[in-house]
């Protein structure tokens, strides 16, 4: 998905949940008299006459509830982060569990590409991207990079990433980016 789809999408998902979470919250205020008069001041024919009866406390109440929760598990489903921190390594059994901090192996690779000519700076982590893992890293190199060596290192990088983590389903994503102007070098005085 492009950032203006996962824009909209953060949005849209705020103001539905938002008001999941208002109307639960107004639904529960109304079962609990917090809203004074609510059955006169909205204008629904029917509406008067359904709230005085004996189920219409307990249905907005429970509305009330069922809302609310709505509304919080769609936002924390949205807003869930999709970095991975610790990546369970082969080797682990009923003995004991090894790991491994996958924001540091990514980094590590990412800044061993900084070493490759041409490279002027870079990133990497790992993520869950609709169900795998996913080793990110972005680098953003000088205009006039060659990119057959930097095509070399990132695919040597990726391999030596993938064996030193020794998990099958690792999967790599390598994004370049050309810097708009070649970095000059500090002049020395």
């Amino acid at each position: 998905m492009g950032r203006g789809v996962i824009a909209v999408d953060r949005v849209v998902a705020i103001v539905l949940g938002v008001g999941l979470v208002a109307a639960g919250a107004g639904g529960l205020g109304w079962r609990f008299d917090l809203i004074p008069d609510a059955p006169e001041r909205l204008r629904f024919s029917w509406l008067p006459d359904a709230t005085r009866t004996a189920w219409w406390p307990w249905a907005t109440g429970v509305a009330g509830v069922l809302l609310v929760l709505i509304g919080l598990i769609w936002l924390i489903r949205h807003f869930r982060s999709r970095g991975v921190r610790r990546l369970r390594l082969a080797g682990s059994d009923h003995t004991g569990l090894l790991t491994a901090d996958a924001k540091a192996a990514a980094t590590a690779a990412g800044d061993r590409l900084t070493q490759t000519a041409g490279v002027r700076s870079s990133s990497g982590r790992m993520v869950s991207d609709r169900g795998q893992l996913v080793a990110e890293l972005n680098l953003t190199i000088e205009p006039t990079a060659d990119l057959g060596t930097v095509q070399a290192a990132a695919e040597q990088t990726s391999h030596d990433l993938h064996r030193i983590v020794g998990r099958d389903d690792l999967h790599h994503r390598v994004q370049l980016h050309v810097a708009r102007h070649e970095k000059t070098p500090a002049r020395v005085r």
